[in-house]
């Protein structure tokens, strides 16, 4: 299989090495960062004496565009430079974790959206205080548009299972994950929010943050007021409390906002009084400036930590570490060749012309022979005379035997109008992006590992080998294009209502690429009808 992968790497993986290598700078809490690096390191069991590159995201079932940046770090790792690798678990995400899409056929040929459950979510609890779970029986019955679907069912039930008695949810979906990611990408190890918040940088931050919240809470909803596009909220600050960037798990588990009084107890009397998880820009804090030296973010993860980053430069008066983007777009094969120029408005517009006029030359500007001669004499007749009423009726008539006589071509245009809306019906799904990456087949996902690794090496300035200067792949043929998609970062997320199970909804349209580079340093069916 060719496979067309829209891929996006910014900035090139030769800067990627450099900005490894470098040292951080600067001093906070009476310590220079570089400690604060080492200390946070051996907290959390990660090398202290090589660069680290991470990446991370909530533990769901990821599409090929998140796993392109876990194949950058693989490819990063790769390289000979003795570096070390962690995964961050946001295990303080509260979306829907059980459950992923699958695309079906019907029997009339259109798509639809089929979503299959492998539990149920309690609202607004963690997934870290999840319990794990066994899925349900893998689904055998289903009408899937792509019988190579089931394949790659079956290896997410199979993965899920095998780590049903992991330690929560959130933990048997990350080792889930590392299974089915494995043959592309190596064991990393496991870092989560949870445990980021037993680090002495992260108490560091909270002593600062209770010594003076107002102070954090201004500077911060500054930060997220100069990024919009980042689409984080501003903190709620009144005469009596002041809101911080941290969570608040109750003895129910479910996630609440924090104030300054929460902070000052977490701090007093630790987490066996009160449980506080960090937010998304607090998690990334902490993660660029003790965990790594480069922190790989998809597209919406970049957009919101520069945020972050000017939040911590005003507030502590620090620099994160760098970062990395990485993107990819793999579409699933579902649209049929013989269909995929079909044009709606094209097709309505020439079975119009067929049925009105069924002498009418396609493409001409001007009516049929037999249509035109009955509009001369129309427009000669007196207006609003029975003549001109005669000549109407005579036309139309004549235009109803034509019809009989070319019922054949009538019949063939109402199909192919037919066809190009249940196309133009189906163009989300067939557009979308976001499948669960096992349901792709394995050579699409080799060539995205191809096209990753081939980005790796020494190339153009834009991080990306075109297919042309690429050479033999190592495993399939890659289209490599830099035309990226937006993709969410490992931030915290916010709730979502799990749908009604049978419930028919219109499919939403797939958004489209945006093209050129980043800036570097910041069960239920959907019918298609």
């Amino acid at each position: 299989m060719n496979a067309n992968v829209e891929l996006s790497i910014e900035p090139n993986c030769a800067c990627c090495r450099d900005l490894l290598a470098a040292e951080p700078s600067g001093r906070w809490h009476g310590r220079s960062l570089q400690e604060w690096r080492r200390t946070t390191r051996g907290e959390l069991g990660l090398a202290a004496d090589r660069p680290i590159v991470a990446t991370g995201h909530q533990t769901m079932l990821w599409h090929p565009g998140i796993l392109a940046k876990y194949l950058m770090v693989e490819a990063l790792a790769a390289g000979g430079d003795r570096l070390g690798t962690a995964n961050l678990i946001v295990d303080q995400h509260t979306r829907a974790f059980g459950r992923f899409d699958v695309p079906l056929r019907r029997s009339d040929g259109s798509l639809a959206v089929h979503t299959i459950m492998l539990t149920l979510r309690r609202e607004e609890v963690p997934m870290g205080r999840h319990p794990a779970f066994a899925p349900p029986a893998v689904p055998m019955d289903l009408p899937l548009a792509l019988p190579l679907v089931q394949s790659g069912i079956e290896r997410i039930f199979a993965a899920v299972a095998a780590h049903r008695h992991a330690g929560n949810a959130a933990l048997q979906m990350a080792a889930a994950l590392a299974d089915l990611m494995s043959r592309w990408v190596s064991p990393m190890i496991n870092v989560t929010s949870t445990g980021l918040m037993n680090t002495s940088l992260a108490r560091g931050m909270l002593e600062q943050m209770a010594d003076d919240p107002r102070a954090c809470a201004v500077r911060y909803n500054d930060a997220v007021r100069a990024v919009p596009e980042g689409g984080v909220s501003p903190l709620a600050i009144t005469r009596d409390t002041v809101e911080l960037p941290l969570w608040r798990i109750g003895p129910d588990d479910r996630r609440r906002r924090a104030y300054d009084g929460d902070v000052r107890r977490w701090l007093s009397h630790g987490a066996a009084d009160v449980v506080l998880l960090p937010r998304a820009l607090l998690l990334t804090a902490i993660v660029r400036v003790g965990m790594c030296d480069l922190f790989v973010h998809g597209t919406g993860g970049a957009t919101y930590d520069r945020a972050m980053e000017l939040w911590v430069r005003d507030w502590l008066g620090i620099e994160p570490c760098p970062i990395a983007v990485a993107t990819a777009t793999l579409r699933l094969p579902l649209a049929g060749h013989e269909d995929d120029r079909l044009d709606l408005s094209l097709a309505v517009n020439a079975q119009r012309w067929l049925w009105h006029d069924p002498d009418h030359s396609a493409g001409a500007a001007r009516p049929g022979p037999t249509k035109q001669r009955w509009l001369e004499q129309i427009n000669a007749a007196p207006r609003r005379s029975r003549q001109r009423r005669a000549l109407f009726g005579k036309m139309h008539a004549q235009l109803a035997e034509l019809r009989r006589g070319r019922g054949d071509a009538i019949q063939a245009a109402r199909q192919r109008t037919q066809r190009a809306a249940r196309l133009a019906a189906d163009a989300p799904i067939i557009n979308r992006r976001t499948w669960a990456f096992p349901l792709y087949p394995d050579e699409m996902i080799e060539a995205l590992a191809d096209a990753v690794a081939n980005a790796a090496m020494p190339g153009p300035a834009n991080g990306i080998r075109p297919a042309a200067m690429a050479g033999p792949p190592r495993r399939s043929p890659a289209t490599v294009t830099a035309a990226p998609a937006s993709d969410s970062g490992c931030g915290s997320g916010s709730p979502e209502s799990a749908p009604p199970r049978g419930a028919v909804e219109q499919s939403p349209p797939a958004p489209e690429p945006r093209t050129g580079c980043y800036s570097f340093g910041r069960g239920r069916t959907e019918g298609s009808h």
